[in-house]
């Protein structure tokens, strides 16, 4: 069969020589054109999609702190100034989560974190539909309750209504936008592999070209007694670099784009090793410049005949970009861009690894939720620079104040979330839990000015209170909660918490 294809090429190679070898050029220069548009379609689509995904993220936050809001209103009713300036948060927290949940459900734009206006595409998945309807079935009376109140000066009926309305749909929203970002991390992974499919195929596609075009160039300089190099001509026009080495490893051929991807001439490559060009290290393939700096690189083997001898053509893209994209993506998506620490995403999974460990191993773990008291004073007296670095202290202290093996999370705003590992037993876990409290509210001294919060912490433990991770994060919010409406700096323990004992 193959003797059979060698033939027919042959035979059209000698009637259309010239025009196969265009014709062979063009089409692997339009399949590689093709895999680098797809290679930027992907990038763009995961940018958009890690938009959403964040946004999704922030409804949550942005639900909690609607709650909280009527709260303090509710217990600053006697306090004018007070009340005013709590009504005014619940108006900028309410046109925010509105704007975000209309956005996803019919497009148009939103606020961003620094409160820009983006504009996003409407959600498009059977999925992610599902969830904004039932989303904005549980929004609409709470939505109502919370434009009335936000539009009068004050009235306690409406804002004791709007408060029971939100108590009962407060954890189903948050559910739902837990659901939605899930399902949008789901559809992006989708989207990427539907994607990367079609990028192998173009590739494959190319290589099979350029595997023909070199079949072509054999029979060319059969035919023409090796007086025309056709295959140079061909590597110099294409894209990525091409290496040909002898059977031996020695480098007989290579292309423009080759040598200046490494910084040698192609002069400078012939007869020496392909180890001064390629190498591997664990398990993976890098390129080699001359200065001796490794890049990341694609390589793709070809087996052929040179002058009746065995030989491999070795076709390399430099994706150092594609790796530097890729990392930073997943820095983003994965980790809060204030602080540095994983956000939600990253310790949900975190969560989900150490909870399948602690279950094989049979150890103990703790969940904490973590709200700051006092930060929104010191943020608006002080500014929003001057939080953010508050913050960032905060995140730090909090870091140093565990263990290698434990994490620490920002959620949102001002919580944070931590995953206590290996924790042998209650005393231990309450000993760290304490120091954690303590390290929080120890003063702070930012730009000469010593400022002091607080800290209100819910815990619960595995296996004691619940042995998966939605109720586990469940409980210690609860928990939070606990410690939160006590108005002090507090430890509450799921468990103590539910026979109403705390710290």
């Amino acid at each position: 069969m193959i003797s059979g294809i060698k033939q027919s090429l042959f035979s059209a190679n000698r009637r259309e020589g010239h025009a196969l070898t265009v014709l062979a050029i063009v089409l692997f220069l339009l399949f590689d054109f093709i895999a680098l548009s797809l290679n930027v379609w992907l990038s763009y689509r995961i940018e958009q999609q890690a938009i959403n995904i964040n946004l999704s993220g922030r409804q949550r936050m942005l639900s909690q702190r609607m709650v909280k809001t009527l709260l303090l209103m509710d217990k600053t009713v006697s306090d004018e100034a007070q009340y005013s300036e709590y009504l005014e948060e619940l108006r900028d927290t309410f046109n925010r989560f509105d704007l975000t949940l209309d956005a996803f459900h019919r497009g148009g734009r939103t606020l961003s974190a620094e409160s820009e206006m983006i504009q996003i595409e409407p959600l498009t998945g059977d999925e992610t539909r599902t969830i904004m309807n039932q989303a904005l079935l549980e929004w609409a009376p709470l939505r109502q309750k919370i434009r009335q109140l936000i539009g009068r000066e004050f009235d306690t009926a409406l804002l004791q209504q709007a408060n029971d309305v939100a108590q009962r749909k407060n954890l189903t929203l948050l559910a739902l936008m837990n659901g939605l970002t899930i399902e949008l991390e789901h559809d992006t992974q989708l989207e990427a592999q539907r994607i990367r499919f079609f990028q192998g195929l173009a590739f494959l596609l190319a290589l099979i070209n350029f595997s023909v075009a070199i079949v072509l160039y054999r029979l060319r300089v059969r035919k023409a007694h090796h007086t025309l190099d056709l295959i140079d001509n061909i590597m110099n026009r294409i894209a990525s670099g091409i290496v040909v080495v002898d059977q031996n490893g020695v480098i007989v051929r290579v292309n423009r784009v080759m040598a200046k991807m490494s910084g040698f001439s192609q002069k400078e490559l012939l007869n020496k090793k392909l180890s001064v060009l390629l190498g591997e290290f664990e398990g993976k393939p890098f390129g080699l410049k001359k200065q001796g700096e490794r890049y990341h690189c694609k390589i793709e083997i070809s087996n052929v005949s040179l002058n009746n001898k065995p030989a491999k053509v070795y076709t390399v893209i430099d994706d150092t970009e594609a790796v530097a994209q890729k990392q930073e993506l997943t820095q983003l998506a994965y980790h809060d861009q204030l602080t540095n620490l994983p956000n939600r995403h990253l310790f949900n999974d975190r969560l989900e690894q150490e909870l399948k460990r602690s279950i094989r191993r049979g150890e103990k773990m703790a969940v904490l939720f973590v709200d700051l008291n006092g930060f929104k004073e010191v943020n608006d007296k002080h500014g929003h620079k001057f939080g953010d670095v508050l913050l960032g202290r905060v995140a730090m202290r909090m870091r140093d104040a565990v263990r290698e093996s434990d994490t620490v999370a920002r959620i949102g705003g001002d919580e944070f979330t931590l995953l206590l590992t290996d924790v042998s037993h209650f005393e231990q876990c309450k000993a760290l839990v304490e120091k954690i409290l303590r390290e929080i509210c120890k003063p702070y001294l930012i730009h000469e000015l010593v400022v002091e919060i607080g800290a209100s912490i819910g815990v619960s433990c595995f296996p004691h209170d619940a042995n998966n991770e939605a109720d586990l994060v469940s409980l210690a919010d609860k928990a939070m909660y606990k410690s939160k409406a006590s108005g002090e700096s507090r430890i509450t323990f799921a468990s103590e918490w539910l026979t109403n004992t705390s710290l």
